[in-house]
């Protein structure tokens, strides 16, 4: 049984206004394949700026792959210094075989910060079970904007199969590895599996537009099918109601809204057995989402 979650961690900022990233390990150690947004570089210039190496110490079993979604230069650093990046963070218990990172449509919004998002890709050598991990944090502020962002994802994921991983080799000749200019080998080319996840902070409620173009529209008559070319949310899939489960204050401050998600393909939506949230952790402004999948 393979145990998954996504987090928006917020830079460990939790509930009591304290940053401790040894309770976001905490709450996430089990997990086969953890997804982290918000995690920063020396975003801020405070102790324990570089958080990627203070989680990896933390998550030392789990493979890691960093994925910032906005990377500039340290404008009081000098002549060659670290760079400010904050973005994506995943975690798998097994190899990742390869990783790529797509930047997603982002167009300013007059009197407003508008922050680049971007989707990595990961191929996870899941034994007897390679999947494709997919992990974004999409626009806050713009419907519009998330639309967008949300086609490009669906083009992505949808031809990655056809395109092969960062290096494709079909066909080559054997004795053509390693002399080349490439200087890799066939283990060095792994495939593209057709199975997907999907996790992150979506900055969407489930009755809105942009859910709608990634799992499909409800049919009036038989409610939300899973249809094998778009995804399936985890909770609904495990018999949840689609308002059920809360992960994020609301606008106002007077409720909460679902807007962490974990979404599978239909190949794996027969293998999800349990999907849940935590409410009890409090180690962010959002709640971790998890979910067991049976491989």
């Amino acid at each position: 049984m393979m145990k998954v979650v996504t987090y928006n961690i917020q830079w460990g900022m939790g509930r009591d206004g304290q940053v401790d990233l040894a309770r976001i390990a905490r709450a996430v150690k089990d997990c086969d394949i953890i997804c982290l947004q918000e995690v920063e570089m020396n975003w801020r210039r405070v102790e324990g700026a570089d958080q990627v190496s203070a989680l990896s110490a933390l998550l030392p079993d789990h493979y890691v792959h960093f994925a910032p979604s906005v990377d500039v230069q340290d404008s009081q650093a000098k002549s060659g210094g670290a760079r400010r990046q904050y973005g994506l963070l995943t975690f798998s218990r097994w190899p990742i075989a390869s990783a790529r990172v797509f930047p997603l449509p982002k167009y300013p919004i007059v009197g407003q910060l508008v922050d680049q998002s971007c989707l990595q890709e990961l191929i996870v050598s899941v034994p007897g079970c390679p999947l494709r991990v997919y992990h974004t944090h999409i626009n806050w502020i713009s419907q519009r904007q998330r639309n967008l962002q949300i086609q490009e994802i669906m083009k992505i994921v949808a031809d990655a199969p056809q395109q092969g991983g960062p290096v494709a080799g079909f066909g080559v000749p054997e004795q053509d590895y390693y002399d080349d200019w490439m200087a890799v080998g066939p283990e060095d080319l792994p495939d593209m599996p057709v199975p997907a996840i999907i996790f992150g902070d979506f900055n969407m409620r489930p009755n809105s537009p942009e859910y709608d173009l990634l799992v499909g529209e409800a049919d009036a008559f038989y409610g939300r099918q899973s249809e094998l070319h778009l995804f399936s949310d985890v909770m609904t899939v495990t018999g949840h109601a689609e308002n059920f489960g809360k992960t994020h204050p609301d606008d106002n401050g007077t409720g909460y809204m679902r807007i962490d998600h974990i979404l599978v393909t239909g190949h794996l939506v027969p293998k999800v057995k349990r999907a849940w949230i935590d409410d009890d952790a409090d180690g962010s402004d959002h709640q971790p989402v998890y979910a067991e999948i049976d491989l």
